[in-house]
Formats: C-alpha cells, sequence, structure tokens
C-alpha cells in the first residue's frame, strides 16, 4: 500500500508536537495527519493548538509548503462535550487548520455520562453536528468496547437517530475487531455512514476487557503483522474510503517520531490488501 493513500492518525505520534509529526509525514510520504483538538480521555493537551493562532498558522503553512493536508481532528465524548461557545472555538480552529472532520466518542463507565441523560445521545450529537455544520466539518462517531458507544451498532443507531446530515462513522480496525464485527455486518452498513478506516494491527486474542483501553492507547501492531482482516475490511468499503493510520506502537515509543512514521511507512509497503 502506498503511503500518499493513507494519513497519520495523532495518537502515539504527537508527543514531539504538530510541526514535528508534518515532518515525519512529509519524509515518508503520506497524505497528511490528524491532530489532537481536546483529549478523548478528558485530559490536559500536552500542546493546546485551540486558541493558539500562531500554531494554527505554523501548522497550516508547515502543512501547505510541504503539500500535506491536516485530515481529522479529535475528539469530543458526549456528555462531557463543552458548551457551545467552546465548540465553536474548536470546529473554527479545525476549520483553519483545513480539516474536515472530528471524532466523537462515547464515554467511559468509570467517569460516567457526565451531564447527559440516558438516551440522549442522538440529540447530543445533532447538536454538536448542527454546530459542525456551520465550519463544514462532519462529525465521526467512534465505537469502542471500552465506551458506552461499544458497537458499531450502537454507533449506527445514534447517528441514524440523530438525523444529522453530517454524522459519521469512523470505522477503527482494533475497535471493529474487537468487537466482534463480521465482515458480513460491514457489508450491510451503508458505505455513505463511513468517515474514514483506521489501519492498525493486533494479536487475535483480545486482552482482558480492563487492559483493552491499554492496548487501544499503546499496544497495537502494524498493519499486515496481526490477526485483524483488514485487507477483507479495505475490499469490501468503497475504494474512496479515506485511509489512517493509527499506530501507537509500545515498542517503539522510545524512538523519534520520524522513526516511528518510517517504520509505519515500510509496514504499509510490505502490506497489500
Amino acid at each position: 500500500m502506498k503511503c500518499d493513500q493513507v494519513t497519520l492518525a495523532q495518537l502515539g505520534l504527537n508527543d514531539e508536537g504538530p510541526l514535528a509529526m508534518l515532518e515525519a509525514a512529509a519524509e515518508s510520504g503520506f497524505r497528511g495527519i490528524g491532530l489532537p483538538l481536546r483529549s478523548g480521555a478528558l485530559k490536559t493537551l500536552k500542546v493546546e493548538i485551540v486558541g493558539n493562532h500562531k500554531l494554527v498558522h505554523q501548522i497550516r503553512r508547515t502543512a501547505d509548503d510541504a503539500g500535506l493536508i491536516i485530515f481529522d481532528t479529535e475528539s469530543l465524548v458526549l456528555g462531557h462535550e463543552p458548551d457551545r461557545e467552546t465548540l465553536r472555538m474548536i470546529f473554527e480552529t479545525a476549520y483553519e487548520l483545513g480539516a474536515t472532520r472530528m471524532s466523537c466518542l462515547g464515554f467511559e463507565p468509570a467517569i460516567g455520562p457526565g451531564h447527559m441523560r440516558e438516551g440522549e445521545e442522538p440529540h447530543r450529537l445533532a447538536t454538536i453536528c448542527e454546530i459542525a455544520a456551520e465550519f463544514g466539518l462532519m462529525i465521526g462517531i467512534e465505537f469502542m468496547m471500552f465506551r458506552s458507544i461499544a458497537t458499531l451498532e450502537d454507533a449506527r443507531r445514534i447517528v441514524v437517530d440523530s438525523g444529522a446530515p453530517n454524522a459519521r462513522i469512523i470505522l477503527d480496525a482494533l475497535h471493529c475487531f474487537r468487537s466482534g464485527l463480521t465482515m458480513e455486518q460491514l457489508q450491510a452498513l451503508d458505505p455513505a455512514l463511513v468517515s474514514h478506516l483506521q489501519l492498525c494491527d493486533a494479536v487475535a486474542q483480545a486482552p482482558a476487557p480492563d487492559k483493552l483501553v491499554d492496548e487501544a492507547r499503546a499496544h497495537r501492531l502494524m498493519p499486515g503483522q496481526g490477526a485483524i482482516p483488514l485487507a477483507e475490511m479495505i475490499r469490501i468499503l468503497p475504494d474512496d474510503t479515506p485511509l489512517s493510520l493509527e499506530i501507537p506502537v509500545q515498542e517503539n515509543a522510545h524512538l523519534p517520531v520520524k522513526e516511528r512514521v518510517k517504520r509505519g511507512a515500510q509496514a504499509l509497503a510490505a502490506f497489500n490488501p
């Protein structure tokens, strides 16, 4: 697979900052990158981009000079989304960066639903999407077994019930695999609901339920090195489905980001779906 067809997800690659990640992406021939504008874990970001107009300008200029795109941004959490004014600031930043979408997650049970009542997810998503539409953004629901939106069907129901024309579903290969998604279920999904597919791999045996979050954030494998049926997933989805490489690999965490990205590029080059 050619890197110029794929963008880099920020997880596991953004610890040196957005400019370093852009330089690494350009050096290895990727199409672009994604960036965090808010923490899905509800933590303080190492580098705050929202409100930092100088940094936003630097990111956009660096990306444009290298011929790269800022593809996606992360991450809102339903029930813990900020007020409308802050949402507009976040979406305005995403727009200024040139991004076309932002991810949105369910809450982690240990943290709780925040200020959201039971069954309110579609309404919350519709409100978020209405504001995002002012900036030309899609909102992608990403399901994870360790969050309240755990499966593809959970995500599909919320997206459809929201009625928002810019609501989509993000397919993370790891979360698809760990949730037991079958290829028949993927084939039955309306492709118009798909935002993009995040590529990675994983061992066949799932970790204990309380270790799923650790696997997702730090212990993935490179594409083609595990048991996820990535090639079949890619064949099922339309040819124009955007692809993103998400590779938080603990064994590589000590390496400079350029080397981590280079290893991702090498894995993609060896992977033939």
